[in-house]
């Protein structure tokens, strides 16, 4: 994957990356989870997950 843009959690455990069309939610050992295609599912798909908290950057500063 060719990643455009990325963010680190603030625990350093997790990031989100976005490229290719998809954003996705990577862990700590490489694993990746799609979280959506727009800014506002991967938003939703982290509060859903409990991980909004975790990357503030992402959830409030960053708009197309």
């Amino acid at each position: 994957m060719e990643s455009q843009y990325f963010w680190t959690s603030q625990d350093d455990l997790e990031q989100v990356v976005i490229g290719n069309g998809e954003i996705l939610l990577i862990n700590k050992t490489g694993e990746s989870t799609k979280i959506g295609t727009t800014l506002a599912e991967a938003r939703q798909k982290l509060t859903e997950l409990g991980k909004a908290e975790d990357f503030p950057d992402f959830m409030n500063d960053y708009n197309w």
